[in-house]
């Protein structure tokens, strides 16, 4: 008897045009057995899928499909809690593999658009970006309704990067939103209440109310909540930061505050259909002042005094008096300045350095140096003057000695 493959081989055989006595020779038949399965009529095998074999959930996939129909959202875990109770014996996998090939497809849901009014909202975020000067954080603010972009390059991500970047952003905006949006950074959110609303820190809460905005918080790990300050990081990377060279932390700001003059608050907004600085011109009028007292924050640190009289903070090096010797001192940095103090009285301000690897001397902190006596008279300034012996005979040293 011939296997499929032996009958596969025949059949070519004769569709080559083989004479049966030459098939039977090459297949080591008789004459007769090809005659006979020529004229069979028995068809070429074919290799299908074997039959299914019984599943433990052939008795359950009714009532699987019947629950699906009407609550197609039903997990793998919630399904097999049921089967049980109605004595399924099988496993989580084959249940899971099953309900892939027989749960509706449902249309992916519409993302609706979260509208604002102008001046209502502007959003924030910090991005890490590396560079051949080391790893640096850009700030970045958002106006949610102009889209206008605000960014800032720094070596830091603490509190006063924030809030001095906050206040540089309303600067430029022209005035303050009502409400900004924040990622939970630690910066800005200090923990969470039981039902998952945000507490903000005391110091940022104490800015919020000099600039007259209210803090909110995006609910965790959805990002989407603030995607227009997601959008623009995403956008910074690609369109600035890619493909360019910076020399160091002031390069990389200068060629950003350029790039988002020219380029960024300029462009036509792929969602708006406006530029940003159009939009801007609309959206200033309905945000509020910016005050005029100066914002002074309470954070203080202390510092040692190192032994050539500077204190270190934020990676920068600050000169204290001279007089003040190798005591300790408290910091004290507002948004612009930083100012040292003592015992409660303060002994120094200085600006800002942005950066790092700074060194700032004030002036009056160094007595000046004492330079050295010098000649009133004679241009000598060896350190002896050079006396010229008068030369005498023999004869007189030898009568005054006599």
């Amino acid at each position: 008897m011939l296997s499929k493959e032996g009958l596969i081989v025949l059949r070519h055989y004769l569709t080559e045009g083989l004479p049966k006595a030459a098939i039977a020779a090459k297949l080591g038949l008789s004459r007769r057995t090809v005659h006979r399965y020529v004229t069979s009529g028995k068809a070429e095998p074919s290799y299908g899928p074997r039959p299914p074999r019984p599943s433990h959930l052939d008795p359950y996939k009714d009532y699987l499909r019947g629950r699906l129909l009407t609550y197609p959202e039903l997990s793998a875990t919630r399904l097999l809690q049921e089967l049980r109770e109605l004595g399924y014996g099988g496993g989580y996998t084959i249940l899971k593999d099953h309900l892939r090939t027989i749960r509706p497809k449902l249309p992916p849901p519409i993302e609706q658009r979260f509208e604002v009014a102008p001046g209502d909202q502007a959003q924030v975020d910090f991005a890490t970006f590396k560079t051949s000067f080391g790893t640096v954080y850009a700030l970045l603010v958002v106006l949610s309704w102009s889209r206008t972009l605000w960014v800032r390059f720094a070596f830091h991500q603490d509190q006063l990067t924030l809030l001095s970047g906050l206040h540089q952003a309303f600067s430029t905006f022209g005035g303050t939103p009502r409400t900004v949006l924040f990622d939970r950074m630690r910066t800005a959110v200090a923990g969470q209440e039981a039902d998952g609303r945000a507490v903000f820190n005391a110091e940022l809460l104490r800015f919020a109310a000099h600039y007259g905005f209210q803090p909110r918080a995006c609910r965790p790990f959805r990002a989407k909540t603030k995607g227009r300050v997601e959008r623009a990081v995403s956008y910074l990377r690609r369109n600035f930061f890619y493909g360019r060279q910076f020399v160091d932390l002031a390069d990389l700001n200068t060629q950003c505050a350029g790039w988002l003059a020219q380029t960024a608050n300029q462009r036509v907004h792929g969602t708006t259909g406006e530029t940003p600085s159009e939009r801007l011109a609309v959206e200033a009028p309905s945000l509020a002042g910016i005050p005029q007292e100066p914002y002074i924050p309470m954070i203080t640190l202390g510092r040692r005094v190192s032994r050539d009289g500077f204190i270190s903070y934020n990676g920068n090096e600050y000169s204290v008096p001279e007089a003040l010797g190798q005591g300790e001192v408290q910091v004290r940095s507002t948004l612009t300045e930083v100012h040292l103090l003592q015992q409660g009285r303060l002994v120094a301000v200085h600006p800002v350095l942005e950066g790092r690897g700074g060194r700032q001397l004030a002036p009056g902190h160094r007595r000046p140096q004492r330079e050295p006596d010098r000649p009133t008279s004679g241009a000598v300034d060896a350190p002896w003057e050079l006396i010229e012996v008068q030369r005498r005979p023999l004869e007189e040293y030898e009568r005054v000695l006599a």
